[in-house]
């Protein structure tokens, strides 16, 4: 987690507001931002996302994979506004009246945010601190905002139902602005699942599977999930914003010659960000 960042605090609660009091309209509303054609717009309204499928571990080889339950949320998406990035142009809700400003300038300083933390990541991997710059003037990054509603004493999850299954995000890395406790990510070293603390001013860096790629296996995505809190008759309403860092789609995502020696060669065939944002992306909508 980062602190510290001094990002205005003005701008993201003009966003979260927005968002909430988007969740907060009848469902036929929300649903008139939900789109069939996700070959096309992979953005707006869904609440029939079950991450575990194609999404598991970011292997699109994994055979762990299957079919689970819907996770226990909702969301509304957005992607980059440059046309030079190749995708579809932005789709908003006509409701709340603020959405759309507080949305766009949250991405810009999300943008901006994440150019700072890949000069620092460029530091680290001994390259100049320049070097992802050109990899990201007509990126594809997106912004989720995420609502995951209050479950009633009468409500019982499925069995193996979470709020979001275990995954890995299968971008660079992941800029996650949290609402409260349920995170939870999987401790390798210990085998087992351990609960992120919930830090109100912090943000969350989740390295994603293409990170893992160019890194050829030195820094590992981070295998994540949400879990449904006790049905206590608690309000345990949670909401969240994450932000994934999605470079160049003509991009050749290859191991980084700081990465690669003859003790440690490449692991990963090369692939094209795009294609393969693309398979993950629609995999995770059961495509």
């Amino acid at each position: 987690a980062i602190t510290q960042h001094e990002f205005d605090e003005t701008v993201m609660e003009r966003a979260w507001t927005a968002t909430r009091d988007f969740f907060d309209l009848p469902l036929e509303e929300k649903k008139k931002m939900s789109f069939a054609e996700k070959e096309i717009y992979p953005y707006g309204y869904e609440q029939a996302e079950a991450l575990s499928d194609g999404k598991s571990l970011g292997d699109e080889t994994s055979e762990t994979n299957h079919h689970t339950p819907a996770d226990l949320k909702e969301t509304f998406a957005i992607g980059p506004s440059n046309p030079a990035s190749g995708m579809p142009s932005r789709r908003f809700p006509t409701y709340p009246l603020e959405f759309t400003k507080a949305h766009d300038l949250y991405f810009q300083r999300m943008e901006s945010l994440a150019m700072t933390l890949f000069e620092g990541f460029a530091l680290a991997l001994d390259l100049p601190e320049d070097w992802f710059v050109s990899k990201m003037d007509k990126h594809m990054s997106a912004l989720r905002s995420l609502n995951y509603p209050n479950l009633s004493g009468s409500e019982t999850p499925l069995p193996g139902q979470m709020r979001a299954g275990a995954h890995t995000d299968y971008g660079a890395f992941t800029i996650l602005k949290s609402g409260g406790p349920g995170l939870q990510l999987f401790q390798e070293s210990g085998n087992k699942w351990v609960d992120v603390p919930y830090l109100p001013d912090a943000f969350i860096i989740n390295i994603g599977d293409m990170m893992q790629r160019w890194t050829n296996g030195a820094w590992v995505s981070t295998l994540h999930r949400v879990v449904v809190p006790p049905l206590d008759g608690q309000n345990h309403r949670r909401q969240s914003m994450a932000f994934f860092v999605n470079i160049n789609g003509d991009e050749e995502i290859i191991p980084i010659y700081t990465c690669v020696s003859e003790d440690s060669p490449a692991k990963y065939e090369p692939i094209i960000a795009k294609d393969y944002i693309w398979m993950k992306h629609l995999a995770s909508q059961g495509k």
